[in-house]
């Protein structure tokens, strides 16, 4: 029987396939200022792949405004890429504190 991976792994899986998806997403439904706004995505990018708890933690502030940007579009694709965010907020602040207390277990 193989042991499944901590919680904070499968989060991290989680939010960067999340951003991932933004990433790809953003583009598609804004054109040229979604692209804009997907390179800004880009920033938290490396610290994100290496599961760094800082950057997971002002990273999930910064999606809460591309969240609220996408929600008052009102497009079917636009609603969708806010539900991603959405669940990607989740992933990155679950993480950050599966992280925390994976860290006091430890200590």
């Amino acid at each position: 029987m193989t042991e499944r991976p901590p919680l904070s792994a499968r989060l991290r899986v989680a939010a960067l396939a999340a951003h991932a998806a933004l990433l790809a997403g953003l583009p598609l439904a804004g054109g040229l200022t979604g692209a804009l706004l997907a390179l800004l995505l880009l920033a938290p990018l490396p610290g994100l792949w290496r599961g760094r708890t800082y950057t997971y933690a002002w990273a999930s502030m910064l999606l809460v405004f591309y969240i609220a940007g996408l929600l008052v579009n009102r497009t079917p694709l636009t609603a969708a890429l806010a539900v991603i965010g959405a669940l990607e907020f989740l992933a990155l602040l679950l993480f950050v504190r599966a992280r925390s207390v994976e860290a006091r277990r430890a200590a």
